[in-house]
C-alpha cells in the first residue's frame, strides 16, 4: 500500500527530500515504517529514538497501524533548550 511521508529538519536534510511516496506491506505500523527509513537511511539511525510520529496530523505511537494513503510525518527530537 502507498504512504505519504513528510520530512522535517534532520531527516529532510539526511534524505534530501522533504515528501516521499512509499510502498509498504499491509499491516505495517508507523513504527515499520520508521525502521525501514533507518534501514535505507542508515544516518537516521541516531536520530530514531526520539523520533516523534504523526499519522493524518495527530501524533502516534510506534504501534499504529497504517492504511492505504495514510500520511506520516517524523518529527526528530530537538536539542537545546533553556541555558543557565
Amino acid at each position: 500500500m502507498k504512504i505519504t511521508v513528510r520530512l522535517f529538519a534532520s531527516y529532510r536534510e539526511i534524505v534530501g527530500q522533504t515528501r516521499l511516496d512509499v510502498e509498504v506491506p499491509e499491516g505495517a505500523t508507523a513504527g515499520d515504517l520508521l525502521r525501514m527509513f533507518v534501514e535505507r537511511y542508515p544516518r537516521l539511525g541516531d536520530l530514531a529514538g526520539g523520533t516523534l510520529l504523526a499519522v493524518n496530523r495527530d501524533y502516534a505511537g510506534a504501534e499504529t497501524q497504517l492504511r492505504e494513503s495514510d500520511e506520516v510525518a517524523f518529527v526528530p527530537p530537538v536539542s537545546g533548550g533553556a541555558g543557565g
